[in-house]
């Protein structure tokens, strides 16, 4: 942990200085420029920053880097760098009814994200120019085409690299596994760096009220893309809540739905599985059994052994699950996931007695992590069973009732899973030591 933290604040402190040194170039360059034009880029890319939409508590979505492309193609200098390190500084962040602000938030995590956003912006620069004169002739509305080319793929490149290593550091992840994670960001950016040339040609031939007018469209999509988060906030937390609901009707069974995700997520990145799928299976393990609503207690909580009749009752509850979910239209996938996690590898499940590779993968990988927690924790109806001994069963079930990839995969990311949890009991009894 104390090495982390040493190659954590040498990184962040190397970022910092090279940003730095940007910002001192940027502010001798200004005097080669219009001081009323910078501060009217500075006040734009403030504002757009500020209206960022925040997608989860440590995630927002911004294109205030689109003007930062615009100042690229409008200064040509250093000055990018300053203006990018005054919009992050300054910026207005809005988190749970909330305002955050320089005074209020964490300073050095501004001034990091800054000086990050100076790099990039400054390296960007630097390409331009160079590309700009070696490839003369070459021009779109005054603007050289291959030094577009390069200061979208110079900048895309330096700031997804800075931040990925960040990631690398702070998650422990590998360079590989932290970029699958933002392959869709690398490509918003991408996407949408064109915005920022068509906002740098009607400021050359309109002047600052044509920008202006872009902040219309703008405001307007970004509105758009708020509800749109907003309403699914609101779906999937009502779902939650109702999860919740159903897991306090029964003590034994409360954290099950969440340790189930866990283990489920632990397994279909062991599978390498797409960062989209992963999330999918994240969502309907936290929702499997979401059917149970439609059972009685009485059923549910039954410490004899089950009737037929009632046995049958339960088996209804993947169907039922995926009812619920099917009216929600983004969950349509996740309610197929769900509506399947009974069924057998050998064709003896339920609901609709699918076999082998008839059951969709996500299916199978919820059907294993949900066992697992079942046999692992404690029930009305019996004791919690060793983890290990639950292990050997899942393992001893491949090609029988789990899918024989999934189990291997199982087997694998338990593994890596014991010997973090080993670590942190390490870690653990280290710390009450010391504090003894």
């Amino acid at each position: 942990m104390r090495n982390q933290s040493i190659i954590l604040k040498s990184y962040t402190g190397t970022i910092i200085l090279i940003g730095s040194i940007f910002v001192i170039l940027g502010l001798r360059d200004i005097s080669l420029v219009s001081k009323p034009k910078i501060l009217f880029f500075i006040c734009i890319s403030i504002i757009i920053e500020s209206l960022r939409v925040r997608v989860k508590n440590n995630t927002a979505f911004s294109i205030s880097f689109t003007i930062g492309l615009t100042t690229v193609f409008i200064f040509k200098s250093f000055v990018v760098a300053l203006i990018a390190f005054i919009t992050m500084l300054v910026y207005i962040d809005r988190n749970n009814g909330k305002s955050y602000h320089l005074f209020n938030s964490d300073s050095y995590k501004r001034i990091f994200n800054g000086c990050a956003y100076a790099v990039s912006l400054a390296c960007a620069v630097m390409v331009y120019n160079l590309v700009e004169t070696n490839f003369t002739g070459l021009e779109f509305f005054e603007f050289n085409v291959p030094g577009i080319i390069a200061t979208i793929f110079t900048y895309t490149v330096t700031y997804t690299t800075i931040f990925i290593g960040l990631m690398c550091i702070i998650d422990n992840k590998s360079y590989s596994d932290a970029l699958s994670e933002n392959v869709m960001a690398i490509i918003n950016i991408v996407a949408l760096s064109p915005l920022g040339i068509i906002i740098a040609i009607a400021y050359t031939h309109y002047g600052w009220f044509a920008v202006v007018m872009f902040l219309g469209p703008l405001l307007i999509a970004r509105y758009s893309f708020k509800l749109y988060i907003d309403m699914r906030s609101v779906f999937f937390e009502t779902i939650k809540a109702l999860s919740n609901a159903m897991e306090a009707k029964d003590e034994y069974t409360q954290g099950h739905s969440y340790r189930v995700a866990q283990y489920a997520v632990g397994i279909a990145t062991e599978m390498g599985l797409r960062k989209e799928i992963i999330e999918k299976i994240n969502t309907a393990a936290v929702l499997h059994d979401i059917g149970k609503i439609g059972i009685s207690d009485l059923i549910l909580n039954k410490t004899d052994a089950l009737t037929e009749e009632e046995f049958i009752n339960v088996r209804n509850h993947p169907e039922i699950g995926a009812k619920i979910l099917l009216e929600v239209d983004f969950l349509k996938e996740v309610a197929e996931i769900i509506k399947y996690h009974h069924e057998r590898y050998d064709g003896n499940g339920y609901p609709m007695k699918l076999k082998g590779e008839e059951i969709p993968i996500e299916s199978s990988i919820l059907s294993v992590a949900d066992a697992y927690d079942a046999m692992s924790s404690d029930r009305a109806y019996r004791q919690a069973m060793n983890p290990i001994t639950a292990q050997k069963i899942i393992a001893k079930e491949s090609g029988k009732q789990f899918d024989p990839k999934v189990v291997n995969s199982f087997i694998s990311y338990m593994k890596k899973y014991n010997i973090e949890k080993i670590k942190e009991e390490i870690l653990e009894n280290e710390q009450i030591h010391c504090v003894s």
